[in-house]
Order: C-alpha cells, then sequence, then structure tokens
C-alpha cells in the first residue's frame, strides 16, 4: 500500500493546487472574455498562444530530464547526484530562457499589431520566469512530494485573479492582461525557487556519476524537447494559428479559446491523479521494475472510473455553462462547446503510458506517436477550418489526441504486458452515454442556463451513481484506496463520503483488480 498512499497524498495536495488555479482561471477567462468581447480577444489569444508555445517548450526537455534523473536517484538514494543534476540542468535552463526571451521579445516588437505591441511584450517577456521556474517544479515533483510546489501555485493564481480584476475595474485593456501573466508567472518563480533551492543545498555534496549518465541525460533532453514541440501541437491550442490565416472571423479564435478552456476543466481530475501517478511511476524505476505495468494498469482504471462520466455528462451541460459564464455573445460558439468535452476526453488517459514510456527511456515511442496525431491534427483542421471554423478546429484536436493516446497505449500494452479492464470500461461508456442524455433531455425543457444545469446535473448522477451500485462498478478495495483521499477532507464532510462510497460498492462484489495503487 506504500505506492497507494503516496499517489494518494500526492493526488490531494496536487488536487488542491490544481483546483485553486483551475477556479481562478476560469473566472479571469470569464472575465476577461467578457471584458474585450470575442473580436478583441481573438488576437490576444493568439499572441498569448505564442508565447506560451515557446514557454512549454522550454519547459520540458531539461525540466523533464531534471525529473526523471534527479526521481532515479533518489529512488536508489543518492541524493548527492540529484543534487548535482539539479543544479546543472538549472545553470543550463537559465541560460537557454534568457536566449528564447531575447529572441521573441525581438520578434515581437518588429511584427506585433501597434495596438497590442506593449501588450505582446509583456507576454514574451513571461516565457522567462516559467521556463526557469519549471526546473524546481520538476526537482519537487522528483522527490515525490507535490505539496511543496502548492505554495508557489496559489500565489501566482490569485495574483493573477487580482490584476486581471484591476485591469476590469480601471480599463488597463489589453496591456493589464499582458501585465497579469508576467506578474503571474514572476511570483511563481520566486515563491517557488528559493525553498527549491535551500531544501536542494541542504542534501549531501558527495556524489559520483555512474559511467554513461551524461550520455543517457542529452539524448533524454533532446527527445523531450522533440515530443514536446510536437506535443504542442496536439495537446495544446495550436489550431488557433491555423483559425487566424484560414477563417476571416477572428472571433472564431475567442470561440475556440473558450471551448477549449472549459474542457480543459474537465481533466482536471486525470491531471491530478496522472501527475501523483507519474511522480510514484518515475521514482518506481529506481526502485522495482517489475511493478511498473501493474501501477499503470491500475492508474488507467482509476481514470475511467473518474473521467468518462465526466465527460459525458458534461458535454449535455455545456452550452447552458457557456451562456451563463460568457454571456448571449458567445452564442456561436455553442457547437464547439458541446463537442470538446467529447473530444478532449482522450487527454485524460495521456500520463499513465506516456509516464511509464519516458521512465523507461523510450521516449521515441512517444515522439512517434505525437508525430502521428499531428500529423492527423494538422491534415484534419486544414481540410475543415475554412467551412466549419472553429468547430473544424475541434474536431482535427479531438482526432489527433485520440490516435495519440491510443498508440502510446498499443505500445505500453505490447512492450510492457499491460493489462487493461476492458469491461469496466465498456460498462461506464454504457453508463455515461445514459447519464448524459438524462442530463439532455432536462436540459432542453428548461430555458434558464442556471436552472437546466442544476436540474440536468442532479437527474444524470442519479443515473449515474444508481446505475454504478446495479452494475456492480466499484470494487472492496476501491473503499480503501479512496478512504485515503476522503480522508484528507475535513471529518464532517469525509464522513459522508465514505458513507456515500459504501453505498455504491455492492455487499456480494468480489475484489477482481489490482492492489499497487
Amino acid at each position: 500500500m506504500k505506492n497507494t498512499k503516496t499517489i494518494a497524498r500526492n493526488a490531494g495536495w496536487y488536487g488542491l493546487e490544481n483546483i485553486i488555479s483551475a477556479v481562478v482561471a476560469l473566472f479571469t477567462s470569464i472575465a476577461i472574455n467578457r471584458y474585450l468581447g470575442p473580436s478583441k480577444n481573438g488576437y490576444l489569444v493568439y499572441v498569448s498562444y505564442i508565447a506560451s508555445l515557446v514557454s512549454s517548450l522550454g519547459s520540458v526537455g531539461i525540466p523533464a530530464t531534471t525529473r526523471k534523473y534527479m526521481a532515479e536517484f533518489i529512488g536508489m538514494g543518492d541524493r548527492g547526484t540529484a543534487r548535482y543534476i539539479y543544479l546543472r540542468t538549472l545553470l543550463l535552463q537559465t541560460g537557454l530562457a534568457t536566449l528564447a526571451t531575447c529572441g521573441f521579445l525581438f520578434w515581437v516588437l518588429g511584427d506585433a499589431n501597434p495596438d497590442y505591441k506593449l501588450a505582446s511584450a509583456l507576454l514574451v517577456l513571461s516565457i522567462w520566469p516559467s521556463m526557469v521556474n519549471s526546473i524546481s517544479a520538476q526537482a519537487n515533483a522528483a522527490t515525490e512530494d507535490l505539496s511543496k510546489n502548492m505554495p508557489a501555485s496559489v500565489v501566482s493564481a490569485f495574483t493573477y485573479l487580482i490584476v486581471i480584476a484591476a485591469t476590469v475595474v480601471f480599463h488597463w485593456g489589453v496591456v493589464g492582461v499582458g501585465a497579469s501573466l508576467l506578474s503571474m508567472r514572476a511570483v511563481d518563480f520566486l515563491v517557488r525557487f528559493f525553498p527549491t533551492m535551500k531544501r536542494v543545498l541542504a542534501w549531501e555534496t558527495t556524489h559520483a556519476l555512474p559511467p554513461g549518465l551524461r550520455k543517457r541525460m542529452m539524448p533524454f533532453a533532446l527527445q523531450g524537447v522533440t515530443s514536446m514541440f510536437v506535443a504542442q501541437i496536439v495537446w495544446s491550442r495550436s489550431e488557433v494559428i491555423l483559425l487566424k490565416h484560414l477563417y476571416s472571423d477572428i472571433r472564431q479564435v475567442s470561440y475556440y479559446s473558450v471551448a477549449f478552456t472549459m474542457a480543459e476543466q474537465l481533466l482536471l481530475v486525470a491531471t491530478i491523479f496522472g501527475a501523483a501517478a507519474g511522480a510514484t511511476i518515475f521514482a518506481q524505476y529506481g526502485r522495482d521494475k517489475s511493478r511498473l505495468p501493474l501501477i499503470t494498469a491500475s492508474a488507467f482504471r482509476y481514470l475511467v472510473l473518474l473521467s468518462i462520466p465526466l465527460h459525458f455528462i458534461a458535454a449535455s451541460l455545456a452550452v447552458p455553462a457557456l451562456l451563463l459564464f460568457y454571456g448571449h455573445k458567445f452564442e456561436g460558439a455553442a457547437m464547439v462547446v458541446a463537442l470538446a468535452p467529447l473530444l478532449c476526453m482522450f487527454k485524460a488517459f495521456l500520463a499513465p503510458a506516456q509516464s511509464l514510456l519516458e521512465s523507461t527511456e523510450r521516449q521515441r515511442y512517444v515522439i512517434a506517436a505525437t508525430v502521428l496525431a499531428g500529423i492527423i491534427d494538422i491534415s484534419v483542421a486544414w481540410y475543415l477550418i475554412p467551412a466549419h471554423g472553429a468547430v473544424g478546429a475541434c474536431i482535427g484536436n479531438g482526432a489527433a489526441q485520440a490516435a495519440a493516446v491510443g498508440t502510446m497505449w498499443a505500445i505500453a500494452i505490447h512492450l510492457y504486458k499491460v493489462k487493461l479492464p476492458w469491461l469496466l470500461v465498456a460498462k461506464i461508456a454504457f453508463i455515461s452515454v445514459l447519464a448524459s442524455l438524462t442530463a439532455h433531455y432536462v436540459v432542453v425543457q428548461i430555458a434558464t442556463p442556471l436552472w437546466a444545469i442544476l436540474c440536468g446535473g442532479v437527474a444524470s448522477l442519479i443515473v449515474l451513481f444508481g446505475l454504478f451500485y446495479l452494475m456492480r462498478v466499484l470494487e472492496p478495495e476501491d473503499h480503501d484506496r479512496f478512504r485515503i483521499l476522503t480522508g484528507m477532507l475535513p471529518r464532517p464532510i469525509a464522513g459522508l463520503v465514505d458513507k456515500f462510497l459504501l453505498l455504491l460498492i455492492h455487499p456480494e462484489s468480489e475484489s477482481a483488480t489490482p492492489t499497487d495503487v
């Protein structure tokens, strides 16, 4: 149960961090879009994506190497070598961040729309703290203690919220939006960097680099950058570039961004659990590689239980949620926000398979899968966007995600003999479709968005949990595992959740699931 407790503890801390960040992101997205409107916000989304693309590319190669090899040596009890890896990769990342920021600042000052030049420059300046900060974030993940990342994320999220609120109140326009992102990333860097540096410097200084370590690290870092470059096409909102150049209405960029933002909130649960499981998978590689397939399969099972129902039900509630939060100016995004939850669902299952392949230094398979998906994304989006705008972009992204995730899991199953619970997948999918149809039927009967969401959501949950019980979805050991998470809640709430879980577990159920996670 050691891995179970570690994953659950990290899921709890990482979950709290991401819930706060997600709530702030949702509210600020609503405020920005209502304040600027779909036309004015469209160009800003385009520039923001370019800046985020550069930050993301620089935040994977070296930082991913930091996490992978620090976790490996910490798992073996060699903190001296882990300390050396952190300091060396931090130095390299700082230099890379400086070059990237200066280069793109030169580009944006010469190429940006005059009305957006200052805002664009502020967005580009945020690249430096974001890239350097990623080393400390991954170092904390390598220690399997994600609680160390929470303070910086929470403080920076509220900084962003405050600056966005000031932008709306004092009418700072697009410059305020650019300043808010720079402020958030600068605060995140400062609050995270110094405590992390202090902890790492306290480790022993003696180290003996194993033969061939540098030769292992360099290809891993280069593969990470290559993988992330292609992954940006598949997992990020890269379609905004095609939308801007292939569709004349700039509002479609805003529509797609809003749909993407709403759908990304649904991935919160999967992101939390996937990050926690991924941290343990990397550390387990240094402890006992033979248990990796079992941990990966168990992680997949819980992602099925959590993600499939959430995305199907959300698809039926997406349109009233759009009207409630963003207003009738965004009615044109109705179709894309209804499709997005279903098409982004594949991403929920990415982390375990990718972590398994990366922990065993088989990133080439991740790269191959994302290259295939990138080709599909560009091809489908290029064909559909001229006629269908944001809907075509969403379909292209969804097709790419399905291809990438399906390919990675097929490789993991083939190489590591990972056994997945396909019968459970079929049960959950069937239950989720019925719950979603119930929500849709209720929603179309009610004109008021708020009441449509509340009534449709309650009706779908009744159907969902009723079928969970009747079809014997949960196993007795699921109760023990969920209790680790519910134990982190306030006692009165934990007691209610615990009793509810007991109701869902059929008394005649027999244990049939792996027990490593």
